[in-house]
């Protein structure tokens, strides 16, 4: 015959609030994320086209601290950027911080790319935001489009080693220039000749440089002999520069040829009248006419003019 075993209420009691409490840190275990349950949130909203793996309870950071968690995720479709509706939770010690130019992306945690929300924060000039406004997102590229553009990347170099295997076998084959320069010693040799002609040239303009260097050095020793005998009043330049003497005399000279000029100017003198005397030069003129007419005569009738007796 079975005992009937009698619950007392008091015991009933307690079992339940332990199994609340134990429900309560499941749930806040799963909706925390890392945070206090018991510290003041608020929510704001975000948007993007994909979350890539995002999931609610995933932990919000900022500037590298867990700051919050994922409240909610839902499809909205409102355009073709806005698709996926993201609701967040942010702890009100931090909310100052999320302004007006505050920006939010996807990050991804570890080898295994767990998400997270990553919370940029403004310059903390303005004003904090309102509960449930949006925040705008950056879009920091997923992780297939990473490992594509990787993909691509390595490709590049698997394409780059190929050519580059393709020119060393062309190089060691003697092709072209580049195969040349390696494998034939011809071009070596003119260097080799280059550069010994360019040592003797350089020898040769070193010498060519003193010789010049020499040369310079007597002109300016000799100059600076004729500007000392100059400077002591020696020599003809010396007393053409130093004596006023010649100077005078060339002022004095000067001065009789002006007034020489100026009486030959005004018809003064004997020379002034012959060069602006028209008269005397036709006077003259009819002279030399008669004297050449005088001489032709003469020697056409000498006896004319001369007279030979012996007795």
């Amino acid at each position: 015959m079975k005992r009937t075993t009698t619950v007392k209420w008091g015991s009933l009691k307690i079992g339940i609030i332990l199994m609340i409490a134990i429900a309560m840190m499941f749930w806040a275990s799963f909706s925390g994320g890392g945070t206090s349950i018991f510290q003041p949130k608020g929510k704001f909203v975000c948007y993007f086209k994909n979350v890539n793996g995002l999931v609610p309870g995933s932990p919000v950071w900022m500037s590298g601290v867990e700051v919050g968690n994922v409240s909610s995720i839902s499809f909205v479709n409102l355009d073709s950027l806005r698709q996926v509706k993201v609701v967040c939770r942010l702890k009100k010690s931090v909310w100052n911080r999320l302004t007006k130019d505050a920006r939010v992306q996807l990050g991804t945690m570890g080898f295994l790319g767990d998400k997270y929300v990553e919370v940029i924060p403004g310059n903390g000039k303005g004003p904090p935001i309102g509960e449930m406004e949006m925040v705008k997102t950056i879009n920091a590229g997923s992780a297939p489009q990473m490992f594509k553009a990787g993909e691509q990347a390595i490709n590049d170099a698997r394409a780059t080693i190929v050519n580059l295997n393709s020119l060393l076998e062309n190089m060691n084959q003697g092709k072209g220039t580049l195969g040349q320069m390696v494998t034939n010693d011809q071009l070596y040799q003119n260097i080799t000749k280059l550069v010994a002609g360019l040592t003797t040239l350089t020898a040769e303009l070193q010498k060519n440089q003193v010789r010049i260097v020499s040369s310079i050095e007597k002109t300016s020793k000799v100059l600076e002999n004729m500007s000392t005998k100059i400077d002591e009043n020696k020599g003809t330049l010396g007393r053409i520069i130093n004596d006023p003497t010649l100077y005078d005399n060339l002022a004095v000279s000067t001065a009789k040829l002006d007034s020489i000029l100026r009486k030959i100017n005004t018809s003064e003198g004997s020379l002034g009248l012959l060069v602006n005397d028209t008269a005397m030069y036709g006077e003259m003129t009819s002279l030399i006419t008669r004297l050449n007419n005088l001489i032709a005569d003469i020697q056409k009738n000498p006896r004319k003019y001369f007279k030979f007796s012996v007795f």
